[in-house]
């Protein structure tokens, strides 16, 4: 991968941080491949949708909230091959109120990634908030 792949990857990223911000459907949706082979997965059991229409009903459920999400990579891992890219990012979360009080969380942001003519698209995303350990998970077995 190349240092301007990274860079166009997050900036992918980086719009549709934006979007959800500003809670704007059609920014979200622009966001994602044009075709109806996309999907999104929240961290919410009921964030879950297959298809344009299923993804864009969500969407706009989770825009219409009295709250608005973002998130600030702090560190990413990508992956590319064939104009195909897998992302996996350790962010910051964040949750804006309608009166502006803001709170942040850690949260991590995956997602299968195209590469178009006019920039890296999202066919798959996937952001979820990770749980704290319980005392007795050992931290150094992983499975």
């Amino acid at each position: 991968m190349t240092t301007r792949q990274r860079v166009e990857i997050l900036r992918a990223v980086g719009l549709l941080a934006a979007a959800f911000r500003q809670r704007d459907l059609q920014a979200a949706l622009a966001c994602f491949m044009p075709d109806d082979d996309i999907g999104y997965l929240g961290s919410e059991p009921a964030e879950c949708a297959d298809g344009r229409a299923a993804v864009a009903a969500l969407l706009a459920d989770l825009f219409a909230r009295p709250e608005a999400y973002s998130w600030d990579v702090q560190a990413a891992s990508i992956f590319t091959a064939d104009g195909i890219a897998y992302l996996s990012c350790e962010a910051i979360g964040r949750v804006h109120t309608d009166d502006r009080a803001a709170q942040s969380f850690p949260y991590r942001l995956s997602g299968l990634l195209q590469h178009t003519p006019s920039g890296w698209r999202w066919r798959a995303c996937h952001g979820c908030e990770p749980t704290a350990p319980t005392a007795h998970h050992d931290q150094t077995s992983r499975t």
